[in-house]
C-alpha cells in the first residue's frame, strides 16, 4: 500500500464515524511499533513528526525515515509535519517525503493565520500534499510535563466556516477544552462546540493533546465530530514504565541496548494495538484499499 494522504483517510473516517490516530514519530522504534500494529489489525494510521518532541532528529531525517516506512507497509499510512511553524519546514517536509503538512498558525491574529496558511496550501497542493491548520488555541505541552504551555482559546465555529471557505484547507485542528500533555484535573470537553463545527465545514477534525481521557471519552470524542486523534504523551510514559520493568527485571550483566531497542518497540506496537481498537479503526484499511488503491499507485512512487 503507497504512502497515501491522512485527508483521504480521514474522510473515510468521518463518513463511517471512527478515529484515526495520528502517532509522534520520532524514533525508529515508535514508527516501526506503529506500523506494525496497523498491519496486523488492518487499520488506517498517521505518523506524525515534530520537531520540538525529538530536537535531537534532523526534521529532514525524521521525516523521511517515517515516509519510507509507510510507503512499504501494507496498510495506509500518511506521514504529516505536525504544528510545522514556518513555510521553511514545510518546504523541507515535502521535499522529503511528507504526504501532508499541519502548518500552526494558531498563536497569529486571525488574517495572519489565514494568510499564511493559504500559502502553505498553495506550495503544499501543488506537491499532491494536503495540509492541516489550527484555528482557536490547544494549550498546554507534551514535550514539557507539567508545563500549562500557551494559553488556549476555544474555536469559534462562525470562523472556522470562514477559515476553511476561504483557504480550501483540508484539515481543522480545533480547540474544545483539550490540551496537549498531562491534564490537570478533570478535563471540561466542549463537545457540543466540536458538534457545531463540524456541522458547518466539510472537512475532516482534528483533536489535539487527545491522551489521557478515560477510555469511554474516546466515543463520545468521535461521535462529536472529531476524525484525527493525536495521542503520544500517555502512551510515551506507558512505555517509559515498560521500559523502566524491562530493565530492572533483566540480568544487568546480560542486557545490551539492542535488546532495549527491540523491546521498546514491542510496547509501542502493543500499545498502538489497544488504541487502535479504542478508536475504532482496526479493520478499516481492508475497505479504503479496496476503493482507493487505484487512486494513489503511483503517489511518492520516486521514495
Amino acid at each position: 500500500m503507497p504512502l497515501v494522504n491522512s485527508r483521504d483517510i480521514l474522510q473515510d473516517a468521518r463518513a463511517r464515524g471512527y478515529g484515526i490516530p495520528s502517532l509522534l514519530a520520532g524514533t525508529l522504534e515508535m514508527i516501526l511499533g506503529g506500523v506494525a500494529a496497523a498491519e496486523a489489525l488492518e487499520s488506517p494510521l498517521i505518523l506524525a513528526f515534530n520537531q520540538g518532541a525529538t530536537p535531537g532528529v534532523p526534521l529532514e531525517v525524521g521525516v523521511a525515515l517515517a515516509a519510507h516506512v509507510a510507503a512499504r507497509a501494507t496498510t495506509p499510512v500518511a506521514v504529516i509535519l505536525d504544528h510545522g511553524a514556518s513555510l521553511e519546514q514545510v518546504e523541507v517536509a515535502i521535499r522529503h517525503g511528507a504526504s501532508s503538512v499541519m502548518f500552526d498558525g494558531s498563536h497569529l491574529p486571525y488574517a495572519e493565520n489565514l494568510r499564511l496558511t493559504c500559502e502553505v496550501i498553495n506550495m503544499a497542493h501543488a506537491a499532491g500534499v494536503d495540509v492541516e491548520a489550527e484555528l482557536g488555541a490547544v494549550g498546554g505541552s507534551s514535550v514539557y510535563l507539567g508545563d500549562a504551555g500557551p494559553q488556549a482559546s476555544m474555536t469559534d465555529p462562525g470562523q472556522a466556516a470562514d477559515f476553511v471557505a476561504r483557504s480550501g484547507v483540508d484539515v481543522l485542528a480545533v480547540s474544545f477544552g483539550n490540551a496537549h500533555g498531562v491534564y490537570r484535573g478533570q478535563p471540561q470537553l466542549d463537545l457540543a462546540r466540536v458538534q457545531q463545527i463540524r456541522d458547518l465545514v466539510a472537512v475532516p477534525l482534528a483533536m489535539h493533546g487527545a491522551s489521557g481521557l478515560d477510555r469511554g471519552v474516546y466515543t463520545q470524542v468521535i461521535d462529536s465530530g472529531i476524525s484525527k486523534v493525536c495521542y503520544y504523551t500517555a502512551m510515551g510514559r506507558q512505555v517509559s514504565q515498560g521500559i523502566r520493568d524491562f530493565t530492572a527485571a533483566a540480568n544487568p550483566n546480560k542486557l545490551n541496548y539492542h535488546q532495549i531497542i527491540a523491546r521498546t518497540t514491542d510496547l509501542f506496537r502493543d500499545a498502538t494495538a489497544d488504541l487502535l481498537v479504542l478508536l475504532g479503526c482496526a479493520g478499516k484499511a481492508a475497505a479504503y484499499q479496496g476503493d482507493h488503491q487505484k487512486e494513489h499507485a503511483s503517489y511518492h512512487g520516486a521514495l
